[in-house]
């Protein structure tokens, strides 16, 4: 969605990171929002709107108000951006750069740094490189700084961890001390393993006896979709439990860092590398169980690159779409099968949709060979197009009708923001007013506009699958001569098989029957 330049806005950025809360109120989020009103007055933007990020390094350009005022001017929402000063936009030399020097002018961004005296209307002057190399470097110093003095710290023995965790909390000398309600937890987990339970099942036991998991417990809020039940753990959850050494009464230093210091990436350290001081606070689990612990749960079976499953990476639930993997069971009295991931991480959410992996075989192996002994037929080739014309030609037709009403409702959309624009004007309305509905409006624009490049995508893979039903042919043609498939291997699934569907069963006259879909490559669902 493109709005006309009569109609954008001018974007006013502000940004305050912890270490610059330590310069004073100069560069406050306050104090950054006055200056820029009073020159958006100055300079007659009247139409601006604040984008700020409170609390987020100059060096992460992920801030979410950045993230969403680069959104907006993608979408041509905006057309000025306003910020105190350089620094206040970013410290990384090279991010910058992209943005003031090659985004922004591809878009038609003017750019304006107040005190720096920058105005892109006017050209940049040789100094703003100079003002962006500085502001890089004194994010790096930085970042330098503080990587030296958590290494002295942490290798003092102090603890780098800023919140206790769960089984514990800090006493009045910042010292972790039990916590003996949420340690009685702790304790009961690691029991449950020791006795033989799997992650998931401890779980799904302290969801059946209403146990808070730790952020319900320490009154944090859940953001997790899905996850707002108090008393939901998940298998990670307890994995990560069950790992910490700090239960043993062990502090636990570098078991991660930072790629560099300018990176937010977090990278793993080996085991090797922690830097462990024992007997730093009072242990809630034994080392004896600790240790059993982890040696119970490194013989639990991975399944290797080796041992891969046929159909590993084509099986999907057909209720929630999400992948089905394997349980590989160490009783092989028992068959291994397959079960829904999503049920498995919360079985709230979904069913198990269990079905068993030679069950799975033998169907599509029946499949198959019912298509290829079906391809015997002269009319095969003309049945198979005319099925798929017609499916193609239904598509179409949703498609074209999709995308016409997407488009209409733009179209309705940009006559009432003008509508509102000149309400405004015209003082029927107040500004608070007017920028809350446009920006409804606008929100509303960027899904139906996302809409349509999803449906132009649709539309442009049905343009090519007549290529993609020709390749079909070709295989079942060349499967057919070399007669029946008796055995199912990686090449035949990757030959024939997009992905397959895997419906939850059911009682029908007290027999068990489920519904299984084959996406056949390229073409789709066929009647064979």
């Amino acid at each position: 969605m493109q709005t006309t330049g009569e109609f954008k806005i001018t974007a006013l950025y502000a940004r305050l990171s912890s270490d610059d809360e330590l310069q004073g109120e100069s560069n406050s989020i306050i104090h950054q929002k006055q200056i820029l009103e009073e020159y958006a007055a100055t300079n007659n933007l009247n139409n601006y709107q604040f984008y700020v990020d409170d609390g987020f390094s100059g060096t992460n350009f992920e801030r979410p108000g950045f993230q969403r005022m680069v959104s907006d001017i993608k979408n041509g929402v905006i057309g000025t951006v306003v910020v105190k000063d350089l620094s206040r936009f970013g410290r990384n030399y090279l991010q910058v750069g992209y943005y003031t020097e090659m985004m922004f002018p591809e878009y038609d961004i003017r750019f304006i740094s107040v005190t720096d005296n920058v105005d892109s209307n006017f050209g940049y002057n040789e100094f703003v490189p100079l003002h962006n190399l500085i502001n890089d470097w004194y994010a790096k110093d930085i970042s330098r700084k503080q990587k030296a003095v958590i290494q002295s710290k942490g290798n003092s023995g102090k603890r780098l961890t800023t919140k206790a965790i769960f089984g514990y909390k800090k006493d009045d000398n910042g010292q972790w001390v039990i916590d003996s309600e949420a340690a009685e937890v702790v304790k009961k987990i690691f029991k449950l393993c020791l006795d033989g339970y799997g992650t998931q099942m401890i779980a799904n036991y302290l969801f059946a006896e209403k146990i808070k998991n730790p952020s319900a417990y320490m009154g944090y809020v859940c953001r997790t979709k899905g996850d707002k039940n108090p008393y939901l753990w998940t298998a990670q959850t307890i994995s990560s439990i069950l790992s910490r050494q700090e239960y043993c009464g062990d502090t636990v230093n570098f078991k991660t860092q930072r790629k560099s210091c300018m990176s937010k990436q977090i990278i793993y350290n080996n085991p090797e590398d922690y830097k462990i001081f024992y007997n730093t606070h009072t242990a809630i689990i034994s080392r004896e169980d600790f240790k059993k612990v982890q040696e119970i749960r490194s013989k639990r079976k991975r399944i290797s690159p080796i041992q891969k499953p046929v159909l590993f990476d084509e099986i999907y639930c057909a209720d929630c779409g999400h992948r089905m993997y394997i349980m590989r069971l160490r009783d092989k009295s028992k068959p291994d099968a397959y079960s829904c991931s999503k049920y498995r991480k919360n079985s709230l959410v979904c069913s198990s949709h269990y079905i068993r992996e030679g069950y799975l075989i033998e169907y599509i192996l029946n499949e198959l060979n019912v298509l290829l002994n079906s391809a015997q037929d002269e009319d095969f080739r003309k049945k198979i197009k005319d099925e798929f014309s017609k499916k193609n030609s239904i598509t179409q037709v949703e498609i074209k009708k999709n995308l016409a009403n997407a488009q209409k409702r733009i179209d309705e959309i940009n006559v009432i923001i003008k509508e509102l624009y000149e309400d405004k004007v015209n003082g029927n309305i107040t500004l608070e007013i007017f920028q809350k509905l446009s920006s409804e409006f606008i929100n509303e624009q960027k899904e139906l506009s996302n809409a349509i490049i999803d449906y132009s995508k649709e539309r442009a893979d049905l343009d090519n699958s007549k290529d993609a039903l020709k390749g079909f042919l070709d295989i079942v043609e060349k499967y057919r001569t070399q007669g029946s498939i008796t055995q199912l291997t990686n090449e035949i699934v990757d030959d024939f098989i997009d992905k397959i569907e895997v419906f939850e069963s059911k009682k029908v006259d007290g027999k068990r029957q489920q519904k299984v879909n084959i996406y056949f490559k390229g073409i789709g669902i066929l009647s064979v």
